[in-house]
């Protein structure tokens, strides 16, 4: 048994949870447990399936044998949260093992589905990025991909009604390939969607996200949770969509947002504000009246460990240059751990000592300061 089956563990607890019909158990997740059965010792071997999901809810670093432990895996969660796939589960799932295509040979059609989820999105990008390269229209393929990546940030709930409505006129995008990126809600669905982390389900008679150690509130009382009203076509994100474009999105667009009231009262100083330059080169681009040129990145983790590897120099050739750079974590994960920074630029080898690393907040007060600077 290796760091293998360890994957296949979570690859067939993602597909047993999907499934509406629990039994037989996918293949791929039989095959994990029958080799957990033989190797844990940690603890007593659970002869239920109420036992075993139980276990697998407690802390991984607690049953699982620790040397066959992937490192990129936070042991100090489990691999389920109140019957489903835990955050870190999840995290794991399509950034270590989904978007690296580190499938089993005899994964099942719907465990490859899962990991097809994000390839409509992928396969946009990379032909708008073709396009923008080489299309003297790249300013409209520019405008088009900002449109298609705000709705998908916006939107964690759609019609075929409002997609042709937004995407109509669209040169170089499709109304049915976007639509592709949403699943059909079943009728008479209760639809949740929380305007802090995008689609809600019900568990337990409470409403849940999928990310909780960044928003775990969900009360339906409260302002920002609102209830969504089902109708012929409503379609939702699906799951991997809202786990790798909307989610990261909303703190991208949060900053945007004060940024560009910001503009709009010292429009002299600060001339402008890209989203997404370059097809997503970056997230922002700043350009003051001094002429110099920020570039944003955005990245929200819980684990500094786990964003450290993904830090690189931002892209800066051509238009994309920029006299300073920066990568900036939403101040609530500095709160959540003080020495975040710290490990992060420890951690972060690839990244140069000239890249900023710090907080929203911080980063607001910077762009102030430079402002005022400006001003004077």
């Amino acid at each position: 048994m290796g760091s293998n089956e360890f994957d296949n563990l979570v690859l067939g607890l993602a597909e047993f949870i999907r499934r509406d019909d629990r039994y037989p158990y996918p293949e791929l997740l039989r095959y994990a447990l029958n080799k957990l059965a033989l190797e844990v010792t940690a603890v007593t071997y659970p002869r239920t399936l109420t036992g075993l999901l139980a276990l697998l809810e407690k802390p991984v670093k607690t049953w699982y044998p620790r040397r066959l432990l992937p490192k990129e895996f936070d042991s100090d969660f489990g691999l389920l949260y109140e019957g489903v796939l835990s955050e870190e589960a999840s995290r794991y799932l399509y950034e270590e093992l989904l978007d690296r295509a580190k499938l089993p040979e005899f994964a099942t059609a719907s465990t490859k589905q899962m990991a097809i989820e994000n390839f409509p999105f992928k396969k946009i990008l990379e032909r708008l990025q073709e396009l923008y390269s080489n299309d003297s229209d790249f300013e409209r393929v520019q405008q088009e991909y900002v449109l298609l990546r705000r709705f998908l940030i916006e939107n964690g709930y759609t019609t075929p009604a409002q997609l042709r409505k937004v995407f109509s006129k669209t040169r170089h995008i499709d109304i049915q390939e976007v639509g592709d990126l949403y699943e059909e809600c079943q009728e008479e669905e209760a639809c949740w969607n929380c305007d802090r982390c995008g689609p809600l389900f019900k568990k337990y008679g409470k409403l849940r996200g999928i990310k909780p150690s960044a928003c775990n509130d969900h009360r339906q009382n409260l302002p920002f949770i609102r209830q969504i009203t089902w109708k012929q076509g409503l379609r939702r994100l699906k799951f991997g969509i809202h786990w790798r474009i909307c989610l990261p999105g909303i703190p991208e667009m949060r900053l945007f947002n004060v940024l560009k009231e910001l503009q709009s009262k010292y429009s002299d100083q600060l001339c402008a504000i890209h989203l997404y330059p370059g097809i997503d080169r970056y997230d922002l681009q700043l350009c003051f009246c001094d002429k110099s040129t920020w570039a944003v990145d955005i990245k929200d983790y819980r684990s500094p460990y786990n964003l450290a590897p993904k830090l690189t120099p931002l892209f800066g050739e051509g238009e994309l240059r920029y006299d300073e750079s920066f990568y900036v974590i939403p101040i609530q994960r500095l709160q959540q751990r003080e020495d975040y920074i710290e490990i992060l630029r420890e951690q972060a080898i690839k990244l140069p000592s000239s890249t900023h690393l710090l907080s929203d907040a911080v980063f607001e007060e910077r762009v102030i300061n430079k402002i005022e600077c400006l001003r004077e």
